[in-house]
């Protein structure tokens, strides 16, 4: 058997995947496919792991057992090596979340923490992705789940190589089927659900398995030390690899799916080319490179976190001051961690440190679920704490019936006459209205039919681009007036303006980009034939225009938060009617229009929400109105929005 042995030109490698990790985080346009970094760490994983787990097994009185070489052992050394860093970045990150997090962002940060205990960070980010989930850079831990879907396969991995390895013969094979089977359900997937691909164990196995075979053919076969002359045409195109991943992948591309073979083919032909190629020995294996490699890990971990907090404080596009200030704090804590923390724990043989470092991830993990449940609330105002407490409410549909469709369907109220309301996220929060309205309907009085999708228009001939999400709100729609006699109302609303002047360029309307002009007209065109079918099959049709939006309505756009911790209450200028029309006027008049010629009667919020010339941004007792800055809060919509009640008046 071959003994594992360092190698420099790896810990090089490592440093090529947190650079590009890094790098795109803090500056996107530098490095499009920076994060492909993630890939390269879950080959190397693979090799590295793998590497120990066929030593352990080969070992003299090994026997395919894990013995000497045991589960315990194995799971300790996992400890040691994750624990400390983990451990340190996660006490400072709930210390200064505490110190500048507003309340609901510090119930986020409690959920993750203890969602981190487990290992399961990649399910709750998975489950939480949609239209209206927090966004990515407000996230201090989302970059946790590579490490839950590393942790996830080294819980089963060791496993299966029990099983295999007294049939030695069968073990490479089955391994290759597997990493096939795996790499298949990743490319089907990329297409069907993007965030499924993207976050979940099962279609990231490859990426792992690709390392372990290579640690096979070098650990068991012994062709570590073969240095043919190949080795380096496999190191330069490795390398070219890449090079073409970090330049030509980019964020929205389906990913990982068959992109993800550069950074993966990549890095085994790299690590194949071993330490006789040129590239490897002077370049992956320089000191300096080598050196970020070392501090890699905690690196990873800090990064994040620092970036994170820098947007959440100052916004979508910080100062680069602010990001580079970041980074150097997240490269100092790396440097602190690497060598007074994680170098020290290693090398200490007391036989206390592993249960130590449980019991100390477990309080973590605890102190997480403590301010999930609001045990812990962050150091923030009694008033601003106050709003964000009532800010909570963000259920539109508690109350109503919810029901099997690739979008969302839900009924509420009786069973006679029916309304059917269809639109995307802004006619989900009218629902709460309806819902009080129709409370107490039964038997034959009237109910009500939601068919609604975030972020999708109700624009027949309106194509949404996400390949992850529905597609279009229509077959369900027209399944439900096809199948259901008693729908007499038909009520239409979306945020309208969102679909054209803000809209995606892979959005298209009749295959022309919804940024175009033309596009417009073409939907209204759809728009117009839905409402007069709909006519002449005898449905009173209303059509809602939009409510007043604008990021000054945001309620976080109340508070003024610096670095510091330091907390103002500081409200923007107040929207005027006249402000909203001049930005979005023109496109609602043309729904406006294109409703009233088509014969559907129309209701505009803009009539109710502003008063005086100005738009409402509090109710009477100063509490925002709504919950971000085009939505309305459930609350607010219950118990005072009530131009909707006549589309369900008996």
């Amino acid at each position: 058997m071959t003994a594992l042995k360092y190698r420099s030109d790896i810990d090089g490698l490592r440093a090529v995947a947190v650079l590009g990790v890094v790098i795109y985080h803090a500056f996107p346009w530098m490095i499009p496919g920076g994060f492909i970094g993630v890939d390269i760490f879950f080959v190397i994983s693979g090799y590295l792991i793998s590497g120990i787990l066929y030593k352990g097994l080969k070992a003299p009185g090994g026997d395919g057992n894990f013995s000497p070489f045991s589960f315990r052992e194995f799971y300790a050394r996992r400890i040691r090596r994750l624990f400390p860093a983990l451990i340190t970045m996660l006490v400072i990150t709930l210390a200064y979340g505490w110190l500048i997090l507003l309340p609901d962002e510090f119930e986020q940060l409690g959920k993750h923490v203890a969602a981190g205990t487990l290992f399961i960070q990649n399910i709750v980010f998975w489950q939480e992705s949609g239209y209206f989930d927090t966004a990515a850079s407000l996230k201090p831990l989302l970059h946790l789940w590579s490490l839950a879907v590393e942790e996830q396969f080294y819980i089963f991995f060791p496993l299966l190589l029990m099983l295999l390895w007294r049939k030695p013969k069968i073990l490479a094979p089955a391994m290759g089927v597997l990493l096939i089977a795996t790499f298949i359900l990743n490319v089907v997937m990329s297409v069907q659900n993007r965030a499924s691909d993207f976050f979940l164990t099962p279609y990231r196995a490859w990426e792992f398995l690709g390392g372990s075979l290579l640690a096979w053919w070098h650990y068991d076969k012994g062709h570590e030390k073969d240095e043919p002359l190949y080795r380096e045409a496999l190191s330069w195109i490795g390398v070219t690899l890449l090079a073409l991943g970090f330049a030509f992948i980019h964020t929205g591309d389906p990913y990982p799916g068959w992109r993800a073979l550069l950074p993966v083919l990549g890095t085994l032909l790299l690590m194949e080319g071993g330490m006789s190629a040129w590239l490897n020995r002077k370049m992956l294996s320089h000191p300096a490179v080598v050196w970020i490699g070392l501090i890699s890990y905690p690196l990873y971990l800090f990064h994040w976190p620092a970036i994170s907090f820098v947007h959440i404080v100052k916004g979508d596009n910080p100062k680069v001051v602010y990001v580079l200030g970041a980074l150097g704090i997240a490269l100092l804590l790396s440097v602190l961690t690497y060598y007074c923390i994680e170098k020290k724990i290693r090398r200490n043989t007391s036989q206390w440190i592993v249960p130590i470092l449980v019991v100390l991830f477990i309080l973590n993990g605890l102190i997480g679920g403590g301010i999930k449940l609001g045990i812990i609330k962050p150091n923030i105002r009694p008033k601003l704490a106050k709003i964000f407490e009532i800010l909570k409410d963000k259920d539109f549909f508690e109350g109503l019936k919810q029901h099997a469709s690739s979008v969302g369907l839900f009924t509420i109220g009786g069973h006679g006459q029916q309304t059917i309301f269809l639109g995307d996220s802004n006619m989900e929060q009218y629902a709460p209205r309806i819902t009080m309205v129709l409370r107490n309907h039964k038997g034959d009085s009237r109910g009500a039919i939601f068919v609604v999708y975030g972020g999708l228009p109700p624009i027949p001939n309106y194509v949404f681009s996400k390949k992850s999400e529905p597609r279009s709100l229509m077959p369900e729609f027209e399944d439900q007036i096809k199948t259901n006699p008693k729908i007499d109302r038909v009520v239409i609303t979306a945020l309208w303006p969102e679909y054209f002047i803000d809209a995606q360029h892979e959005n298209t309307v009749d295959g022309i980009s919804a940024k175009n002009p033309e596009a417009l007209n073409h939907s209204m065109v759809g728009l117009g034939n839905l409402i007069r079918k709909l006519v002449l099959l005898g449905k009173k049709v209303t059509v809602v225009l939009s409510i007043p939006y604008d990021d000054s309505f945001n309620p976080r756009m109340i508070v003024k938060r610096e670095l510091s911790g330091a907390v103002a209450i500081n409200p923007p200028a107040p929207l005027t009617r006249d402000s909203f029309l001049s930005m979005h006027g023109k496109l609602i008049e043309k729904v406006r229009s294109t409703a009233l010629l088509s014969g559907a009667e129309v209701i505009d919020p803009v009539d109710y929400l502003c008063k005086d010339g100005l738009c409402i941004r509090e109710d009477k007792e100063g509490i925002p109105i709504r919950y971000d800055h085009a939505h309305l809060r459930p609350g607010y919509v219950r118990d005072h929005v009530k131009y909707l009640d006549e589309t369900v008046a008996p």
